[in-house]
């Protein structure tokens, strides 16, 4: 296996580069997280520049590259702003990849475009509050009247929900003895009457909305239906057909992070003085960032690994869950070594470091938890 970059990838990292020291420069983040302001104009300038389209066929706008590419953006984008990753995996990677893998082709015309070119933005609503790990439990219904289905329930942790167009939701369609063949997905308009929208503050990320969706007797047609009418009640079979997606970009995310603090921590022991020299001097930080690096090449590895193996059309999803299970469990370990090397100052809020711990907790959870990566690996065993 020899996973080095072709030279259009190393140019795509670079441009990846180059865009976040333009539009998200260090202090950037640390000014969302004090705000809580959404960037309205992040998401447009991202399409500027090129990076919505790497994944998508050239009809839709885009250029046709792998999930190697979409990796190579997550990892930067991580490494400078937490809203501009995360706003970038629930468009691109969870509304894009399911709506180009998943959609009718007149769905595919009418959004993808316009997605690509930052002209709309989508939110993902599956979890629930009863339905978590359990995806197959979930209790919001759509129900059909007439020639429309009225949808009934609520959604939690649906991110970007205050700012999207359209909220692609899960919901049951069939007969709730088997849920696995009763789900159906529906692409909903935000503005759609019956819709209610709160923001659940967060242990960070606020700029970024995760919000409780509540639907009551929300009217859509069967146009709707993400795929067309022919896939009612197929709603599980293409949500696995994007999670591989998911949790590879979340890898990709929590590498970017931790190459951050890594990168934060050996200039702050370079500088920070105790007992007369840089704390870089004593052996006790020189192996914690010892220990910082060696992780985090093993973070690279694994996840460079599992994007060449999907690209290559392999069966990976084993390979998949486990650089999500030990990238996730990595960044918040290698943010608590970082907490750590600060000392005092890692704990003051003038410092970046507090912020990536805080941060570094969701990757626990986004894409499945760890304990839901573990049984999916056992099965491979």
């Amino acid at each position: 296996m020899f996973f080095e970059l072709s030279a259009e990838q190393q140019a795509l990292r670079q441009k990846a580069i180059d865009f976040c020291a333009r539009e998200c420069p260090p202090d950037f983040e640390t000014s969302l997280d004090q705000s809580g302001v959404f960037p309205g104009d992040l998401y447009r300038k991202m399409a500027d520049y090129g990076l919505l389209g790497i994944s998508f066929p050239a009809e839709y706008g885009g250029t046709s590259g792998d999930i190697m590419d979409i990796v190579l953006i997550a990892e930067q984008l991580a490494g400078n702003s937490f809203t501009a990753v995360y706003m970038y995996l629930v468009n691109v990677v969870f509304a894009g990849s399911i709506i180009l893998n998943c959609g009718s082709d007149s769905q595919k015309k009418e959004f993808l475009p316009k997605l690509l070119k930052g002209e709309l933005q989508f939110s993902f609503a599956l979890t629930e509050p009863e339905a978590g790990s359990d995806a197959r439990s979930i209790k919001t219904s759509a129900k059909l009247q007439g020639d429309r289905f009225l949808i009934n329930g609520t959604k939690y942790w649906t991110s970007g929900a205050t700012v999207s167009d359209y909220i692609i939701t899960v919901t049951i369609t069939g007969p709730q003895t088997d849920s696995s063949k009763a789900m159906s997905i529906f692409i909903v308009p935000a503005g759609s009457q019956g819709l209610s929208i709160t923001p659940i503050p967060k242990l960070a990320g606020n700029a970024y909305p995760s919000c409780e969706v509540k639907y009551r007797d929300v009217s859509v047609g069967q146009e709707h239906i993400l795929g067309g009418p022919e896939w009612l009640n197929n709603g599980l079979l293409q949500l696995f057909r994007t999670a591989e997606y998911e949790r590879i970009c979340v890898a990709a995310s929590c590498l970017g992070g931790a190459d951050t603090i890594l990168r934060e921590c050996t200039a702050f022991a370079k500088n920070r003085q105790q007992f007369g020299k840089p704390i870089i001097k004593f052996q006790a930080i020189q192996h914690a960032l010892a220990d910082m690096a060696t992780q985090i090449e093993a973070m690279r590895w694994m996840t460079y690994h599992a994007a060449w193996m999907k690209s290559a059309g392999k069966d990976c999803f084993k390979e998949i869950c486990m650089a999500k299970l030990f990238c996730s469990e990595t960044l918040n370990d290698i943010a608590r070594k970082g907490m750590q090397i600060f000392g005092g100052r890692g704990y003051s809020m003038e410092y970046r470091m507090q912020r990536y711990l805080r941060e570094s907790y969701l990757s626990l959870y986004a894409g499945g938890t760890s304990e839901i990566q573990k049984n999916v690996i056992a099965r491979f065993l």
